[in-house]
């Protein structure tokens, strides 16, 4: 919509609850508000709306014929200060600063949405946000009172000829990740390709009259000195010429303007589709090689919106300019042909090698980044052991290979544009040396047909010279498309915003004959192994390193697929629960809090971006750290640095147990979240998970259980062998 405008999000919420009670979708208002943080824009309305399988649209409200419009549909009521507000209308009172707003901003305005269920003849029924009540709104005064576009609304499909996705049974062929997947969003934008189609053809045009012009004035002008003759054209050449200059710029400015937005769409796209993909993905491959890939995003959209269309609005030209050239002399052209298809010719030869210099110079750039990335996260593992030689002599290495790749790469392509900048410099003087023995034989082809000729295979030799970078650049779009499809081919975790269980299950967390191994080759960790957790209880699991006490927590938050067995929540396999379903009962407090750049409120609310600051300081209260927080210069906007540089590994703790508190889970896992405290700091934080008893089901999983803990039950793993034994209920356990 051309709208720019914030919805409130419980206005959001209320839309599409109402559109999926109409159209009898199941809802669920937290699973959606999880997936889509504020602020909502008319956009994210648009995305919400079809994840929940309503297909949107929108049409202007002047040309809405509501008699024949299908309904439900959306309209806005203007914000205050919103140019949409109809001419005439009294301007309303600027509202003032937004409580809390960024002073640097200029928030958008919001927009009063009202879901019209009903037109007759001359007045439609619509609803408010949040009332029962219907209310009426004549034809008459829509225009004048509503936003100047309409949100079209209706369920999609379940079923269809070709949706065999939905066809229960039917496994659906995944299509591969190609220079395909960028042609949707290509063709959102008709109009401005269109635009620059025309503009093209215009600069063409042009092209084609200057030569023509430079014949007059050479052949006819200059032999006859006709002054008048040559202002005129003069005159003409210069309008042409600053005509080609402005329709180049306009050109020019619609591709990047048209670039950029694509850009903006695909990366997010990409890495949307990134953040869905499972764990194991991200735990097999280096952190380094997948930020490189990403980064191909734009190398691939830049070839596609740009270089490959440029030189597709220009090819067609090429048979124009050549049977003008035909049409001047048959022999001169031959030659140009025949150059410029020796030109074509190496390019198709030095491809392969060019393609295999590039993929080899992503591996080695990716490779550096990794390393990069690699140790200068640890850099203080780096410092204490005194490695920065060693890690610099490898660097060094490392780049050298790199940079030699690089070296090579360029010296092909530059050896390529000499050779083929050579061949057209040969084609010039061949249609110069030839061209001048046609004039001197006195046959009908003059000096101004001489030049005009050259000026015409100039303007052929310059798309197909432009072929010459064109192909680089589409052996280094085809790696990165063949990078990125190692991201976009991978099957994402299953997400859903429809519900499939209640949501006021008591999350009884049970395992039964549960077995699971890394790999074909490497040992069981556990087979055979039942659990039952009690709601509301806190049960231990401990044991040794290494015999699967952390696995088990990831099993049941599904970031790995038992061999055997199931884990059931509320007697439902976890395995038939969307990702997001699941893991939305789950708070995870793990041994390594990770904390992000920015201030500690930004870092609570990542959890549940919905939260009030009311609920942070009761969080932070129940977590027993909101006094520690207040003791700060800034509070709760108090900046940390990336992973929490400054606070104390007690204090961390603290934080992430808030951070999940505020998540409002049902089941809380402590996952060896004591192991790198001192006794004392860990007694302290055993009071603190004390104090969340009868709250929420806790899971503390330790190889040694700290002082003061009061547990229900502890589940005791043996290192040696595959399975569980239940010790007892225990009030508080002495370590």
């Amino acid at each position: 919509m051309n709208l720019r405008g914030e919805v409130r999000q419980a206005d959001m919420l209320w839309l599409l609850g109402s559109l999926c009670g109409l159209f009898r979708i199941p809802f669920d208002a937290a699973l959606l508000a999880r997936d889509y943080p504020p602020p909502h824009t008319l956009a994210t309305l648009h995305d919400a709306a079809r994840a929940l399988g309503i297909r949107t649209g929108h049409r202007p409200l002047l040309y809405a014929d509501w008699q024949k419009l299908p309904l439900p549909a959306i309209a806005f009521l203007p914000p205050p200060d919103s140019t949409a507000a109809a001419a005439g209308d009294a301007p309303r009172p600027d509202p003032g600063p937004t409580p809390n707003a960024d002073p640097n901003t200029n928030p958008a305005p919001a927009f009063d949405p009202l879901l019209i269920v009903k037109a007759s003849a001359d007045q439609l029924l619509y609803f408010r946000p949040g009332s029962q009540t219907p209310e009426t709104l004549p034809i008459a005064d829509a225009a004048r009172q509503l936003a100047p576009e309409l949100l079209l609304v209706a369920r999609e499909a379940t079923v269809g000829t070709d949706e065999h996705a939905d066809i229960a049974g039917f496994t659906p062929e995944k299509k591969a990740f190609g220079f395909r997947w960028f042609i949707p969003e290509l063709k959102k934008h008709k109009s401005l390709w269109r635009d620059v189609l025309l503009a093209s053809f215009a600069i063409q045009l042009v092209g084609l009259t200057t030569p023509v012009f430079t014949q007059v004035i050479i052949d006819k002008v200059v032999v006859h000195q006709s002054n008048s003759t040559l202002v005129v054209l003069g005159v003409a050449l210069v309008m042409f010429m600053l005509f080609t200059s402005g329709m180049s710029w306009l050109r020019q400015y619609l591709v990047l303007h048209t670039g950029n937005r694509i850009d903006a769409v695909l990366g997010s796209q990409v890495f949307r589709h990134l953040l869905r993909l499972p764990l194991p993905y991200f735990e097999q491959r280096p952190t380094g090689t997948l930020v490189a890939r990403l980064h191909g995003v734009e190398t691939i959209r830049e070839f596609v919106s740009s270089a490959a269309v440029t030189w597709c609005w220009t090819s067609p030209f090429l048979l124009v300019f050549l049977a003008v050239m035909f049409a001047y002399s048959w022999q001169l052209s031959l030659i140009a042909v025949g150059l410029l298809g020796l030109i074509a010719l190496i390019s198709l030869l030095v491809a392969p090698i060019f393609r295999d210099k590039l993929n080899r110079q992503f591996m080695l750039g990716a490779r550096n980044q990794s390393f990069l990335t690699e140790y200068v996260c640890g850099m203080a593992t780096v410092k204490s052991l005194q490695m920065e030689p060693d890690i610099d002599k490898q660097y060094g290495d490392l780049l050298a290979q790199y940079l030699a790749a690089g070296f090579g790469t360029k010296q092909i392509g530059n050896t390529y544009n000499v050779i083929a900048n050579g061949l057209e410099q040969v084609m010039t003087l061949s249609i110069l040396i030839v061209g001048a023995l046609l004039v001197m034989r006195n046959e009908g082809f003059t000096v101004g047909m001489l030049v005009a000729f050259q000026m015409f295979a100039s303007r052929m030799s310059q798309p197909m010279l432009r072929l010459v970078g064109l192909w680089q650049e589409f052996q280094q779009a085809s790696i990165a498309v063949k990078r990125l499809g190692d991201i976009m081919d991978m099957p994402q975790e299953p997400h859903a915003l429809i519900p499939q269980r209640e949501a006021a299950g008591k999350a009884y967390l049970t395992i039964h004959n549960l077995a699971f191994r890394y790999g074909e080759q490497l040992p069981w960790l556990y087979r055979n192994l039942d659990l039952a957790f009690k709601p509301g209880h806190l049960s231990v699991i401990m044991g040794p390193s290494g015999c699967g006490k952390s696995t088990l927590a990831k099993l049941m938050l599904g970031f790995y697929q038992p061999q055997e067995g199931q884990i059931a929540l509320d007697g439902r396999d976890i395995r038939n629960l969307a990702a997001n379903e699941l893991r939305s009962v789950f708070g995870v407090v793990p041994q390594d809090t990770v904390l992000f750049s920015g201030t500690l409120y930004q870092n609570l609310v990542m959890a549940h971006p919905q939260a009030t600051f009311d609920d942070v300081i009761a969080a932070c209260k129940a977590a027993e750290i909101h006094e520690v927080i207040e003791k700060l210069p800034e509070g709760y906007q108090t900046e940390i640095g990336e992973r929490g540089t400054g606070l104390s590994g007690g204090q961390k703790q603290r934080i992430a147990i808030a951070r999940a508190l505020l998540k409002r889970p049902k089941i809380l896992i402590f996952d060896e979240a004591v192991s790198n405290l001192d006794q004392q700091t860990a007694e302290h934080f055993a009071k603190t998970i004390n104090k969340l008893k009868g709250q929420v089901t806790m899971l503390f999983i330790t190889h040694q259980i700290p002082r003061g803990l009061a547990v229900d039950e502890v589940f005791s793993f043996g290192g040696d062998h595959q399975h569980t034994t239940k010790v007892g209920v225990v009030g508080e356990e002495k370590s």
